[in-house]
């Protein structure tokens, strides 16, 4: 898909030169471009929102995704992604109430929605059915030195977080904490399938919801790991003995999915009658999930998707992680590296996520 003519999208800032912009970023002019530089100029700020300084910005894999165009070519090129954003106010808007120039915030997946329709009366914002927007596609995303977003999806984040460390948390933290919270119980046998990403987060937090933890994966070298984390039992799933004891002894009351495995059938088995399997993770949309449903509708289990998190829940996974001492595991990069950090996401080499720090490192280049 090409560069769409900018002047039917000036409402998100139009492309310029270098001397003319007020936002730098690092962005794509096509699908499966490469990151180059990329200059801005925003539009004057609404009434209703706020003017950050991006200070650090976190990289997740549905940027890949989307600057590839597996999720669909109904992509805005040039595109500028990130959802992950922990930032400085520096101007607020004449309307603006609760945040002041100075402020450190968070910034994450979603930008605006309706506020009229049942889901998002009901506190369900990014469930809206009528135009839930996303931060960035067609907007301009965190791999910027600005942003102009509205006020009422920012927010105040907790002083004793670690900020260098702490950006994904707006997603990845949230996406797992949301769904833990929603259907987890103190003392329930609870699988995470994945330790990557999504999958150390979810760890972290179940334990400290107190549930009993049992972390599942292809590779047992991630065993200590799995167990520093909080876990209380490591199942090798490529190990058959592992797999027999888990499906037959020791099942769960819950797990959640956080790897990209469309083969669902055998983790399925190891719930227990009435428990509930909880995807978070999207695989390629030519890969449909798959699973016996046999098992599913004899046993009476439950299959459940969870689609990151409500601004109620983006607020409570802030805190509860400033509560507990709840961080992910990240790679810092400066902003001239900005590619390298991509390519780390890219191919899945990362540990867990990639994280710019983009004020500090700034090149004015």
């Amino acid at each position: 898909m090409g560069i769409i003519a900018m002047s039917n999208f000036d409402f998100r800032g139009v492309l310029c030169s270098k001397e003319e912009a007020n936002v730098s970023c690092w962005g794509a002019k096509g699908a499966k471009a490469p990151l180059e530089r990329l200059y801005f100029k925003l539009p004057p700020l609404a009434k209703d929102e706020v003017r950050i300084k991006v200070l650090h910005t976190g990289l997740c894999h549905t940027d890949c995704f989307k600057l590839d165009e597996e999720w669909g070519k109904n992509v805005l090129f040039p595109m500028v992604p990130g959802h992950e954003i922990i930032a400085e106010i520096e101007k607020v808007g004449d309307e603006v109430k609760g945040f002041k120039p100075g402020d450190l915030v968070g910034f994450g997946v979603f930008r605006d929605c309706c506020g009229k329709c049942k889901a998002c009366k009901s506190g369900d914002d990014q469930l809206c059915a009528e135009c839930y927007v996303l931060t960035y596609d067609p907007y301009l995303g965190g791999y910027s030195t600005h942003m102009q977003v509205k006020a009422s999806f920012v927010f105040h984040m907790p002083p004793n977080l670690d900020k260098a460390k702490a950006a994904p948390i707006l997603c990845a933290g949230v996406t797992v904490f949301a769904p833990l919270k929603r259907w987890g119980i103190p003392g329930a046998r609870c699988g995470v399938v994945g330790i990557g990403g999504l999958g150390h987060m979810a760890i972290q937090v179940a334990n400290k919801m107190g549930m009993h933890v049992v972390a599942i994966s292809t590779n047992p070298s991630k065993e200590a790991e799995a167990k520093q984390y909080g876990a209380k039992e490591f199942v090798n799933s490529k190990n058959e003995a592992d797999m027999k004891k888990l499906k037959s002894t020791e099942k769960l009351d819950l797990l959640i999915n956080t790897a990209f495995v469309s083969d669902i059938s055998e983790y399925l088995y190891s719930l227990r009658a009435g428990g509930r399997f909880i995807q978070v993770a999207i695989p390629d949309i030519a890969k449909p999930i798959v699973f016996n449903n046999v098992d599913l509708v004899v046993g009476q289990k439950q299959y459940s998707g969870s689609w990151v998190g409500n601004r109620r829940e983006l607020q409570e996974t802030l805190d509860f992680c400033a509560d507990f001492n709840i961080l992910p595991v990240v790679e810092n990069f400066k902003w001239p590296d900005f590619p390298k950090a991509y390519q780390r996401l890219y191919e899945c080499k990362a540990k867990y996520r990639c994280v710019v720090d983009v004020a500090d490192t700034f090149d004015n280049l």
